[in-house]
């Protein structure tokens, strides 16, 4: 390429401001559309794929959880599971509220380099507390399953996949990548959460079941769609971090 030959970036980047923001705007509305449409296309069968892993795997594990696809290969329902017979006993809560007592305690010795861990420990364990107040207090009043705890989880993380691609096309769409690469990412993102949310629900099934429903709160508020959008920021940050930083030259030109 010439010295007078502008890359297709170089060129959007001297374009008049309007006509940059439309071309923007366009080029985000075709990376969004082209995973959103993928993503739409291949539904049923992602359904059977991930009905396909939980059955296998529930049934390696020992699940009395039971997965059932719908007739129309849109959704997954799962069997109802009666949450009493995973309340916590008490020696689970004695247990827990004597771990809580022994993480705050042993965090305060953290210094202020750990001040961020020391932070996110406490949080947890304020969350883990309000939970085994709740269960001494008024245990039969605890509302949801773990088949309810799964739905939801699921609901959240397939909504989250819909929200990938436009948030990518925003940030990873204005990097300097070729356009194969804008395209192929999202797709390679999507992948990976496909693999990542059904045994992410495996696990947190086999957890409940084998302690009980008292680690439920704490594992739906940080390690369910917040899981997912730490998730989603990591692999975007590792993304942006393999694109070549611009030539000094090009800029000179």
């Amino acid at each position: 390429m010439s010295a007078h030959t502008a890359s297709w970036p170089e060129a959007q980047a001297r374009l008049p401001a309007p006509a940059w923001v439309w071309a923007k705007a366009l080029q985000w509305l075709v990376l969004s559309a082209v995973p959103l449409g993928l993503l739409a296309l291949i539904k049923p069968w992602l359904f059977d794929f991930w009905q396909w892993l939980f059955t296998a795997w529930s049934q390696v594990l020992a699940l009395s959880v039971s997965p059932r696809l719908n007739a129309a290969r849109s959704a997954i329902e799962w069997t109802a599971l009666e949450g009493g017979s995973f309340a916590p006993s008490s020696a689970t809560l004695t247990w827990s509220l004597s771990g809580i007592a022994a993480i705050w305690l042993l965090s305060g010795f953290f210094s202020d380099r750990f001040r961020p861990l020391r932070t996110t420990l406490r949080a947890l364990s304020l969350i883990h507390l309000s939970a085994c107040v709740f269960f001494i207090w008024t245990p039969a009043s605890f509302p949801y399953s773990i088949s309810k705890h799964l739905q939801a989880l699921m609901d959240m993380g397939y909504g989250f996949m819909w929200a990938i691609p436009p948030m990518l096309a925003l940030g990873w769409g204005l990097l300097r990548v070729p356009v194969v690469h804008k395209l192929a990412a999202p797709g390679l993102v999507l992948a990976y959460f496909a693999l990542m949310l059904p045994h992410k629900l495996l696990l947190q099934a086999w957890l409940l079941e084998h302690l009980s429903i008292l680690f439920m709160p704490v594992l739906f508020l940080c390690f369910g769609s917040l899981l997912d959008l730490w998730i989603f920021v990591a692999v975007y940050a590792w993304l942006a971090s393999r694109v070549p930083a611009p030539n000094p030259r090009l800029r000179e030109v």
